[in-house]
């Protein structure tokens, strides 16, 4: 037979009552008893949060952890935001940080959303997507020398969308609804084997490259009303795979559309930009 702090505690209520309605020696007699049932009572108690905690630690060893870790974004660039004027550079600079106890394979999202459009005086008023593709074509890689212009994240080859970035293989994206654009990277690191592109490692304590490192504000009226003097938001979420679980490693194509393998989901990370 089990004994619980459920059935202890039970038997504990019945015995108060009988002791209310006997003589007194049955009452001593009683009175011994509640007092062993108490110590049983709080022994079973201090036994189940010992079991639990035990539990809770072994099962946190073998899970993995991941976040937005980006130190620009924190210090400056999300004062800049509040402003968001034209030709103004503001720091974006997200990367996926493995802050857990596993090693993990990483991807990072990254959603556009707009809202309606307000106090909007052009007579040409731009559309949803090319509003989407605007602030997209102002995320920037920086540039390798001083004198060179900024990378862009993005670049068109006809109707193709190319990531400049090689420490990612670009996923392509969706539009979840005509005022939210997501994007998809898988961390790669430029590995590959036999010419397939390959998930990198990253160990506890260590983070992908950057996926971009800020955002340019149109300097010219005809590319900033309309699109950059409107509300938006740019989101950037982290999401692992315990390595763990492909001792071969893991090629990108494999888990494109593996969303069943995606164990956690780091802190979100979001830019958005204040009309003024």
């Amino acid at each position: 037979m089990r004994v619980t702090a459920a059935g202890i505690k039970k038997a504990l209520q019945k015995l108060i009552h009988m002791i209310r309605s006997s003589g007194k020696r049955q009452k001593l007699t009683m009175l011994s008893a509640v007092f062993v049932l108490y110590i049983l009572l709080l022994s079973g108690i201090f036994s189940y949060f010992h079991s639990e905690d035990a539990v809770s630690n072994r099962l946190e060893a073998k899970n993995g952890s991941v976040t937005i870790q980006e130190p620009n974004w924190d210090s400056k660039g999300q004062y800049k935001a509040q402003a968001s004027e034209p030709g103004m550079t503001i720091e974006k600079d997200p990367s996926g940080y493995n802050n857990g106890l596993a090693d993990l394979f990483i991807r990072l999202t990254m959603t556009i959303q707009i809202d309606d459009l307000e106090n909007c005086r052009l007579s040409e008023q731009p559309s949803f997507s090319q509003r989407l593709d605007a602030i997209a074509n102002a995320i920037q890689l920086g540039s390798k020398d001083a004198n060179d212009e900024n990378i862009h994240l993005f670049d068109k080859e006809g109707d193709e969308l190319i990531c400049n970035n090689s420490n990612f293989v670009f996923g392509g994206y969706e539009d979840s609804s005509d005022q939210e654009r997501v994007y998809y990277f898988y961390y790669t690191g430029g590995d590959k084997q036999n010419e397939i592109d390959m998930m990198r490692v990253v160990n506890p304590t260590n983070s992908t490259a950057e996926l971009f490192c800020q955002l340019e504000i149109p300097v010219y009226k005809k590319d900033y009303l309309g699109y950059f003097d409107q509300p938006y938001d740019i989101i950037l979420t982290a999401e692992g795979i315990p390595a763990a679980n492909y001792p071969d490693g893991l090629p990108v194509e494999d888990i494109k559309d593996a969303q069943d393998n995606v164990i956690t989901q780091g802190a979100v990370s979001i830019f958005t930009a204040e009309s003024h």
